[in-house]
């Protein structure tokens, strides 16, 4: 028997952090890893505990004490997401058109990149996604999110991972000026990928929600179309007021990203902030954002939603109940598949 005490205490080291606030990189990665497996967690956990009730002897109360905690802390995500009106039912395979993948090799700054292309089969042009991968304008690839990326391709998108300069090496606006330096390269080459250079929509994470928020508001755009997962949306609130704890260390990566504080920088502040450039004429918005984000604050997506409402912007708010920052990394855990599927609902709506 204390063999099986083992598993259950491992597990509950795991599903503790369901609960905990992460304070590192590594606890945010097992917070991430813990909320979106819960489910798979709380079958492990359950069988266990039958398994305990049916052999237990000796130590039987100890094991089976730990894994019915387990499970009630794996039933916790379940439960919130049960009390609102959100579907977890994964999206169906009705459609799966054919793509392939091409490696678009690009120049940004004196640094040699490249964009990473999903492009779907079709007789016609087709609608475009810029995709803004996150990682605190710091890391990451165009090889990230390439689940989703590729999901949205075989629905018939072109889908172009886009790359950018990181900071801090790179201060903004650096990596905002890569991102249209991408847009308009392929827009001119448009016959080139088989793409409708008139219908193309921003898609971005963290980070690259950001840059994703800027492009679509510039005066002048053409995106007829944003998508924001976890998107920042307000530089210098973010840097005066960081959360508490603070897996990343936020006030360090916007001040590497921006060069400065506010104070000594307001204007570089600003021009960086999407909240700052909202105004009227701006394009459909879907927002999708977790409400125990423990990076980006939750109550800045809310106030983000009621100002773009307020200059008549049609959003589309999807508010994930105990979701942690860059859920969408596991493809198939809880949430990504409920965010995947409002993605291809909105895009159907306003892209097609």
């Amino acid at each position: 028997m204390p063999v099986l005490l083992i598993p259950a205490v491992v597990l509950a080291l795991l599903c503790l952090w369901i609960v905990v606030p992460p304070f590192n990189t590594a606890t945010i990665v097992l917070a991430v890893a813990s909320i979106e497996l819960s489910p798979y967690l709380l079958v492990v956990n359950v069988l266990l505990l039958a398994f305990a009730q049916w052999k237990g002897r000796g130590v039987r109360f100890a094991a089976t004490t730990v894994l019915a905690i387990n499970c009630v802390l794996c039933a916790l995500p379940l439960f919130a997401l049960a009390s609102t009106n959100i579907s977890a039912t994964p999206p169906g395979h009705d459609v799966r058109v054919a793509i392939t993948r091409r490696v678009i090799p690009i120049t940004l700054g004196r640094e040699h990149s490249s964009i990473l292309a999903y492009l779907p089969a079709a007789s016609q042009p087709v609608p475009a996604i810029f995709a803004i991968y996150g990682g605190a304008w710091r890391n990451g690839s165009p090889h990230s999110d390439a689940w989703l990326n590729s999901a949205l391709a075989h629905h018939g998108y072109a889908v172009f991972a886009l790359d950018y300069r990181h900071a801090p090496e790179y201060r903004f606006p650096a990596a905002l000026d890569d991102v249209h330096s991408e847009i308009a390269f392929i827009c001119k080459n448009a016959h080139h990928y088989n793409i409708d250079p008139r219908r193309f929509a921003m898609l971005g994470h963290s980070s690259g929600g950001e840059l994703a928020e800027l492009v679509t508001f510039e005066r002048g755009s053409a995106v007829r179309a944003l998508i924001s997962y976890s998107g920042a949306v307000d530089l210098a609130m973010g840097w005066k007021y960081p959360p508490s704890p603070d897996p990343i260390g936020v006030r360090a990566v916007i001040q590497n990203y921006i060069g400065d504080t506010p104070d000594r920088a307001p204007e570089r502040y600003r021009a960086a902030t999407p909240l700052d450039h909202i105004r009227r004429g701006l394009p459909p918005t879907l927002l999708i954002y977790g409400m125990r984000d423990d990076v980006v604050d939750f109550r800045y997506a809310v106030k983000f939603r009621d100002e773009l409402r307020a200059a008549g912007t049609r959003v589309t708010f999807l508010q994930l109940p105990w979701t942690e920052h860059a859920f969408e990394v596991v493809p198939f855990g809880l949430h990504a598949p409920i965010a995947y599927r409002a993605s291809l609902q909105f895009l159907a709506e306003n892209l097609r």
